[in-house]
């Protein structure tokens, strides 16, 4: 028996234009979580840009967001694991990315701070105009991101950098940074969270206080931030549009998310 479906959101559960889930996919959980199913939402985003996603399926139990740095009980509000990096071990690295062609995000309690001079770097041409709009309104400008983490726990920071040498180039120095867990799901970002955190953990961790094993667990993704997780879950799901990487950690592949890929996996076996 299927117990828990962890899903990831962009290019997975969300429509082509990161915003809507299809009639079908709510279908679909909505008969999964009736007859017993847990439904998870596991993203890259932080819990101030979940957007409508909650109101879209109300179904949704739990909330890992931050790549897995941290997860929320709906429908309590309680943080029922976290696992952050402090802000001196971020200073350096947040110096560094300063310098850098490159637009960030740090993710603190659940809000995204951006420095607005460095929004020329966002996005690119690779996400929907009006998905950037919403994404953007949703996000909190302040002057310097070093200050405004100071003393504070940080959950995720993200790194979008449209110039590939350029992304090259802070892909290797993360790379060899100590201490830290590098991820991407889209060819412009880099995420960086504590070594240790991802998905797949959040999700183990998530499991066993609930007392479910991974032979009761569904997951689907599409990216390099999802392959723990697809690792882990029996019943793990690549869409059709996902990477190679992400293809090669799940044990089976649906439809596209352009295609109902969710709702055909989970009618598939449940």
């Amino acid at each position: 028996m299927i117990k828990m479906i962890a899903l990831d959101l962009d290019g997975t559960l969300m429509y082509t234009d990161h915003m809507t889930v299809t009639e079908n996919n709510r279908k679909a959980l909505r008969h999964a979580h009736e007859h017993g199913a847990k439904i998870a939402i596991s993203t890259g985003r932080t819990l101030a840009i979940i957007g409508d996603v909650c109101e879209q399926v109300p179904e949704i139990d739990y909330i890992m967001y931050s790549n897995g740095a941290g997860v929320q009980d709906r429908r309590t509000g309680e943080i029922i694991y976290k696992n952050f990096m402090s802000y001196d071990f971020c200073r350096d690295i947040l110096e560094r990315l300063d310098s850098l062609p490159a637009f960030i995000e740090v993710y603190i309690d659940g809000v995204d701070y951006v420095q607005p001079d460095k929004s020329k770097y966002f996005g690119g041409d690779i996400l929907p105009k009006e998905f950037i709009e919403r994404l953007t309104e949703q996000m909190t400008p302040v002057d310097s991101l070093l200050e405004t983490a100071r003393g504070r726990e940080i959950e995720k920071i993200t790194i979008y950098i449209p110039d590939k040498d350029e992304f090259n180039k802070a892909w290797n120095m993360l790379k060899a940074t100590h201490g830290i867990q590098l991820a991407s799901s889209l060819p412009i970002s880099m995420e960086i969270t504590k070594a240790g955190v991802n998905k797949g953990a959040a999700l183990d961790g998530m499991c066993k206080a609930l007392g479910i094993t991974a032979d009761e667990c569904m997951a689907f993704g599409d990216a390099g931030n999802d392959c723990e997780m697809l690792e882990y879950a029996k019943y793990s799901f690549a869409m059709a549009n996902g990477t190679q990487e992400c293809k090669q950690s799940a044990k089976y592949e649906t439809k596209s998310n352009a295609e109902d890929g969710v709702a055909h996996g989970i009618m598939r076996y449940l």
